[in-house]
């Protein structure tokens, strides 16, 4: 291949780098020029500055091709399907080297770069004005983004002190979306967020800007797949509050307030149940009747829990509830799900653990009410699950068999690694699946039609003959006839009414004149 290339316009395009990734976004490219003009952001090579006085002439320089000789890499690179094809194979780093080559390069390779985009939560993410443009410029091409929020040192929250008397503080959080320079206090009064000013870390409050993930997620038009991850957690800090888990509050509501229709990928991994509470649109701060419905579009569930086991071996029973409870939510058109625990195996997530399972405190006879059993969740029952994976479990045959056995009409593929029976065999846990259904006899009833021959006699018949039309006469004398109506009713019981049968008698003579005509060559 031989590329040719003017060198004044290789200098133009190497002096300054360019805004509109493609003319697919018009949006897109409108938007980085509303930013370029407020000042602050960086562009990237293969967009144009909209925002300076340069002639279109001047433009041209920098939007040109390569010139290439061979019409055969044109013809390659200009067909859709040849190229992406041809992109999707290549590395992230590749890639990048090859939108510096030209401008065409920069606009068609930048689907393929920017299609997954992982993004580390940290103070300034979604404040600073160059990361926000950025986004704005990309956000259109991204589909699968991962939001990382790593446990550490920082995260976990001091508790509040009463600069006055040296008391502990109680704080209660409630999300709430301030608008852009609004001088409300961001958590209830003056005294509150002065307090929490003081003492909480910068990273708490850009974790409670609300306003900034909402105005952050709104790029990710096209978003598809969204990817949770909070590493590093640490169960021995359970108890204590965490930045990570009012970050994964904003996120949600963020998610929840932009029409993010193409959405319909969740994975979380690893997730600890804190975050599982915080990213419930059931119980979650700041939920509201609109977040379970959007959150019910989620077709594809990926969980990596974090499992807690008390001192003594037994689980953690309130991570279990709180599990299933996150979970109802997307049983109306969840078509996949896997499920994974970390660290030590955990019960099915799906069902409910007998009365022997429970913990002392459920086993108690003073929590073994009537009332407390009616409180028990109902079994999990997705409508629409094609595809089940399970890792790391420790169930009961009998579990596992219930659960496939309420979903076998749908089920198409099941994936167990790891799986601990406690009770049963393999064979009972897929009976299910396995054992083919027999068929229960029934009675069936049905109307079956009759066909009566004409020598059965009239007294076979339950309704009169109708009249009878004279057509024609021939010449030997004989009249052709038509009837125009045969029985005027179907055949009753056998007890016929005595008036009808009394009409019949006394019409012997006419029934064999009718009989003689030339309709019934019998007679």
């Amino acid at each position: 291949m031989n590329c040719n290339q003017d060198k004044r316009r290789a200098c133009a395009l190497a002096s300054k780098p360019s805004t509109a990734f493609s003319t697919v976004s018009s949006a897109a490219s409108a938007t980085s020029a509303g930013t370029s003009r407020s000042g602050g952001s960086r562009l990237l090579f293969g967009e144009i500055d909209t925002s300076s006085d340069r002639s279109i002439e001047s433009y041209a320089s920098v939007c040109s091709f390569v010139l290439c000789d061979s019409s055969t890499f044109l013809k390659f690179w200009l067909e859709d399907k040849c190229r992406e094809r041809l992109l999707s194979f290549m590395p992230k780093r590749d890639l990048a080297s090859l939108r510096l080559a030209c401008h065409d390069f920069s606009v068609r390779a930048a689907p393929a770069l920017f299609s997954d985009l992982q993004i580390t939560f940290k103070t300034n993410t979604f404040t600073k004005p160059s990361k926000l443009a950025a986004l704005d410029r990309l956000g259109f091409f991204v589909k699968k983004l991962q939001f990382n929020m790593p446990h550490t040192v920082d995260t976990f929250l001091p508790p509040l002190v009463d600069p006055d008397s040296g008391a502990e503080l109680s704080f209660t959080y409630t999300p709430h979306i301030q608008a852009e320079g609004s001088r409300a206090p961001r958590y209830g009064d003056a005294g509150t967020t002065e307090i929490l000013t003081r003492q909480y870390p910068a990273l708490f409050h850009a974790a409670t800007n609300v306003a900034a993930f909402i105005r952050a997620m709104s790029a990710f038009v096209n978003l598809e797949h969204l990817g949770i991850s909070c590493p590093g957690y640490d169960a021995s800090q359970r108890y204590r509050k965490s930045i990570v888990d009012y970050a994964l509050i904003s996120l949600r509501i963020a998610i929840e307030k932009n029409s993010l229709n193409a959405l319909d990928s969740l994975s979380l991994s690893p997730i600890h149940p804190g975050g599982l509470l915080s990213l419930s649109p059931l119980l979650g701060m700041g939920a509201s009747p609109r977040s379970a419905s959007r959150w019910a579009r989620i077709r594809k569930l990926s969980i990596d829990a974090v499992h807690l086991s008390h001192a003594g071996g037994c689980y953690e029973p309130d991570q279990l509830k709180l599990l299933q409870t996150y979970l109802r939510n997307y049983q109306s058109r969840l078509e996949t799900f896997r499920f994974r625990w970390i660290g030590q195996r955990g019960h099915l997530p799906v069902h409910r653990p007998h009365a022997p399972e429970l913990s002392p405190h459920e086993r108690h006879p003073a929590m073994l009410t009537q009332t407390n059993a009616s409180k028990r969740l109902r079994p999990l029952r997705f409508m629409n699950l094609q595809i089940i994976e399970m890792e790391n479990i420790s169930a009961a045959a009998s579990d596992i068999s219930d659960f496939l056995a309420s979903h076998k009409a749908t089920v198409k593929e099941l994936r167990f690694e790891g799986i601990d029976l406690t009770h049963g065999t393999w064979d009972d846990a897929l009976a299910p699946m396995t054992k083919h259904s027999r068929r229960v006899p029934r009675n069936e009833v049905a109307d079956i039609p009759i066909m009566l021959s004409p020598s059965a006699g009239a007294t076979t018949f339950g309704g009169q003959a109708g009249s009878v039309e004279v057509e024609h006469q021939d010449e030997g004398g004989h009249r052709s006839i038509r009837m125009s109506k045969w029985l005027l009713s179907k055949r009753k019981t056998a007890n016929v009414p005595k008036k009808l049968r009394d009409g019949l008698l006394g019409c012997e003579e006419q029934l064999k004149k009718v009989l003689r005509g030339s309709a019934f060559p019998w007679g």
